[in-house]
């Protein structure tokens, strides 16, 4: 993966209009469950901005791939109720599980800094290393990274209920709440395999990193050696 693959997937207003449909049912169910400590705003800013990813992205394939793109927030039957399985959408004949990584640059990095620095985001563990999540348990064989350079809000409610009450009664107004157009340009920074996730546990010294700010622990996963979009484009058509 090189600066000059990196793609900034097209974002149409029909993506926009799903992807606020789907926070906000998610959103609702997300929040009883407790288990972030974010504001109400920002899980439901967390929410979109990952959403977007995989719409966004979903949008883009379908136009150009002939085999099966299946998105499982399409045929889900728990009316939102339940955490994803471990996969966003299943690509080709053979139903390849994909899962798609959203986040933002760390300090507003450059596009140069992110492919040398930075990693497709793949969780370890969610108690810095207590318990650790086996690359071999993934879910998902392709796992995708799309960044974002936007600031998730924070502030302007105190309670989840309230913040719902006011997405029921006027859906239209997450795109105030959140100012969602800051996520209408996703960049496409690569995807890799469930196998090379493996490989690079096993080769890489440290196999992990972290933010200092987060109990969460990522496997490595390189970004330089991430594959492009073209290649994914490619991968789905032959499978």
């Amino acid at each position: 993966m090189t600066i000059n693959d990196i793609i900034t997937l097209p974002v149409s207003q029909a993506v926009i209009n799903k992807t606020a449909k789907n926070t906000i049912r998610k959103y609702s169910h997300t929040y009883r469950a407790l288990m972030y400590g974010r504001t109400p705003v920002e899980l439901l800013d967390n929410i979109y901005m990952g959403d977007m990813a995989k719409n966004s992205l979903l949008e883009y394939l379908r136009a150009r791939c002939n085999n099966p793109i299946i998105d499982y927030d399409e045929i889900r039957k728990d009316n939102f109720l339940e955490a994803d399985p471990g996969w966003d959408f299943k690509v080709g004949n053979t139903l390849i599980k994909v899962e798609v990584k959203s986040s933002t640059p760390p300090n507003n990095e450059n596009l140069q800094a992110i492919i040398n620095k930075r990693d497709i985001k793949i969780t370890a563990s969610h108690d810095n290393g207590v318990t650790m999540i086996p690359p071999d348990n993934l879910e998902s064989e392709i796992h995708i990274q799309v960044y974002f350079y936007a600031r998730p809000y924070r502030n302007g409610y105190d309670n989840f209920q309230t913040l719902q009450n006011d997405l029921t009664a006027d859906p239209n107004c997450i795109h105030r709440i959140i100012n969602s157009a800051k996520y209408n340009e996703p960049l496409f920074f690569g995807w890799n395999t469930k196998t090379n996730i493996i490989r690079y546990a096993n080769t890489m010294r440290p196999a992990t990193w972290t933010f200092s700010w987060t109990s969460r622990v990522y496997w490595r996963c390189p970004i330089r050696e991430a594959m492009t979009l073209p290649q994914l484009v490619e991968f789905i058509n032959n499978n």
